[in-house]
């Protein structure tokens, strides 16, 4: 299916702003894998690595740790803005607590549990773990404060298999970063939330993606097409990049709107195409599925001006332009 997607990508590129994905830039993985090296030659006691993508954006949180009762957390950190950025850690749990994460969905929401066994008692102490961007804490709670809730299919990614004769090594350090995909592989499904423009319903379809709504841009666009909010979405051959013009009229090329959505969960892949808002290049990560560029929909709107809201009583995205 995902060769098959990727030809029929291709053929489309003009239309669908399709890209090829073998571009997909990858810098965090560097990133981490010298980051963790630097913090292991300076301590291989803290030797533990646990992969956590708390905010769902596809880039995970990672966290140096020392195993066992009375391993503390040395370091955290992710990519932000192309950069290492520092997470500041909790100091009342124990690393292991990050590796044994199970996540609730509430109201839309999501819960991680993280869970460790104290020294000296059978007791089994849970955490819930909250990161804002910048610091992660950890609140200790009681399991039935989350029993009510139905858990989310999730593995957290852990090891401490990196080092040899007492050193940190590279090469197990760079096949356990690369392995991240294989254990939370980006999936696709299709979304069954409605979509409403100023109170009125339009039949837009989108996927899901990382427990946020995608959808086509030039779909988003047609539906804007006569309101204050309008976009126009274009193709520039020159730099293989995606354009977007902020209050001009949609020029529609055809197969805007067309049911594209199937029943079955799809592979997907990051976009690599630079994405340019009136002529500026913008950071807003978009997937291509199916041969088609979906953005999440809150992007558009910080993009193009306009207000979304969750109505979780009806399911639906409402955008709002007036």
């Amino acid at each position: 299916m995902k060769k098959t997607a990727a030809i029929a990508g291709a053929a489309i590129t003009a239309l669908s702003l399709a890209m090829p994905q073998a571009m997909a830039a990858e810098s965090w993985r560097d990133a981490f894998i010298t980051r963790i090296m630097k913090q292991m030659s300076s301590d291989t006691t803290h030797c533990e690595v646990a992969l956590t993508d708390f905010d769902k954006n596809g880039v995970p949180e990672c966290f140096i740790y020392r195993s066992g009762l009375d391993g503390g957390i040395s370091e955290g950190f992710t990519l932000q803005d192309n950069k290492i950025t520092e997470i500041q850690v909790p100091g009342n749990i124990i690393g292991d607590c990050l590796s044994d994460i199970t996540v609730y969905q509430k109201d839309g929401r999501y819960i991680f549990v993280g869970r460790e066994v104290p020294r000296y008692t059978s007791a089994i102490r849970l955490y819930k773990l909250e990161y804002d961007g910048a610091k992660l804490t950890a609140t200790q709670i009681e399991k039935a404060d989350v029993n009510q809730y139905s858990n989310v299919p999730y593995r957290d990614m852990h090891s401490n298999e990196f080092l040899t004769n007492g050193y940190p090594n590279r090469t197990k350090i760079q096949q356990f970063i690369n392995s991240y995909d294989a254990v939370n592989t980006l999936t696709a499904e299709p979304s069954a939330s409605k979509v409403s423009v100023n109170g009125k319903e339009v039949a837009v379809s989108g996927y899901n993606v990382n427990y946020s709504n995608y959808y086509k841009i030039r779909d988003i666009a047609m539906v804007l097409r006569a309101t204050g909010s309008q976009f126009n979405v274009g193709w520039d051959s020159s730099n293989s990049a995606i354009t977007i013009e902020l209050g001009e009229k949609y020029q529609i090329i055809g197969g805007e709107l067309e049911e594209t959505v199937i029943s079955t969960t799809m592979d997907i892949e990051e976009n690599s195409a630079p994405i340019y808002v009136d002529g500026r290049e913008q950071n807003v990560k978009c997937y291509n599925i199916g041969g088609y560029s979906y953005f999440k929909i809150r992007d558009l709107a910080d993009l193009a001006g306009f207000d979304v809201n969750w109505n979780e009583s009806t399911q639906t995205v409402e955008i709002t332009t007036e």
